[in-house]
């Protein structure tokens, strides 16, 4: 499975230095920031596990890309530490919730193939997302969430119709949730392959990659220029406004392993 992941290059397009975050269909809105808030809780949180339904540790190592196909040039970053938890009902996937952290403290800018310029830049994108060496909230901004509350649709509905291939069986699949980054959340559908292995009474792991990738307004989430401290660089937005564009494009690939397995539902 392919586990390059898409998130950076925006966010890296816009901080570097003047050069310039899963599964989006809804339309972006730009033309106001969003109102800041606590993290959500987690989906899964402390409730029993479901009948019917295996809890998947999300694996720490992951893949998202980050990507900015700005005007003058395109931006390109890489993130590859993941955490969360998701539940999945196999007979039932509409059932199925969750959510996926990724750690943006992980990001890395790849746009210039330049050592020096490519780490310049990377530190011009935490600084963006207040997550800087001297940034106030630097512990929360570092991790933006994705929580899955629902599924639209999934083909095939159940787990048990889908072929087995190879080991795992594959699903695709249409989730509803939030994305929440830099304090403030906005609503999104994704489009999903999901591919689940081991046996299908109870699964052992679980595979995740966006289809598409999640689109995310920079202003709507007030990432801008700021120094390490996090304090707004007044004139540096109109001057590398005109070379990238608002939206982050963020594409991802997770695993789980399973940490419960399934209860029986009562015949």
């Amino acid at each position: 499975m392919d586990k390059r992941i898409v998130f950076g290059s925006a966010v890296a397009a816009l901080l570097a230095g003047g050069a310039a975050v899963v599964m989006g269909l809804q339309k972006d809105d730009a033309s106001a920031v969003g109102q800041r808030a606590a993290r959500p809780q987690s989906a899964t949180g402390t409730a029993p596990l479901a009948i019917g339904s295996a809890r998947f540790r999300v694996q720490e190592s992951g893949t998202a890309t980050f990507l900015i196909d700005a005007p003058l040039e395109s931006i390109k970053g890489l993130s590859a530490k993941f955490r969360g938890e998701v539940d999945f009902d196999a007979t039932d996937v509409s059932k199925s919730h969750g959510d996926v952290d990724l750690d943006l403290d992980d990001l890395k800018t790849e746009t210039f193939g330049n050592k020096d310029k490519d780490t310049a830049q990377t530190e011009h994108a935490h600084n963006w997302l207040e997550i800087g060496a001297d940034a106030k909230d630097r512990d929360t901004n570092r991790w933006a969430r994705f929580t899955f509350n629902s599924v639209e649709s999934a083909v095939p509905a159940k787990l048990a119709d889908a072929p087995e291939q190879n080991g795992g069986r594959t699903l695709k699949v249409i989730a509803k949730g939030d994305m929440w980054l830099h304090g403030i959340t906005s609503p999104k559908t994704i489009k999903l392959t999901v591919v689940v292995r081991g046996p299908l009474s109870a699964p052992t792991a679980i595979e995740i990659k966006t289809d598409e990738p999640i689109r995310i307004s920079l202003k709507e989430h007030d990432v801008k220029p700021r120094d390490v401290a996090g304090k707004f660089l007044s004139g540096a937005l109109e001057k590398v406004g005109k070379k990238i564009d608002d939206v982050v494009q963020i594409s991802l690939a997770v695993s789980g392993s399973r940490t419960a397995a399934p209860q029986a539902r009562t015949p």
